[in-house]
């Protein structure tokens, strides 16, 4: 059975969501289109399982994919 691994290009765009950049930002800081920006953030989210931004934040927490060093105060507030 083939896994799925996460690419660099991927792993560079979750740790960009984890500071609190919008799909623009990650576009201009990567040198991509934000249509490509946004099919790697799709393919992302389906290697972790999730489908929100914030959801893709937590999994990568708990798979050592990021650290709370990287999370913007943003992703910091729970809402409750």
């Amino acid at each position: 059975m083939h896994r799925a691994r996460l690419t660099g290009r991927r792993l560079k765009i979750l740790q960009l969501i984890a500071k609190g950049y919008k799909n623009e930002q990650i576009a201009i800081e990567m040198k991509l289109t934000l249509c490509n920006t946004k099919f790697q953030k799709s393919r992302l989210y389906n290697f972790l399982c999730v489908r929100t931004q914030k959801d893709a934040v937590f999994v990568g927490l708990q798979m050592n994919l990021i650290s709370f060093k990287e999370l913007s105060k943003a992703n910091l507030i729970c809402s409750g």
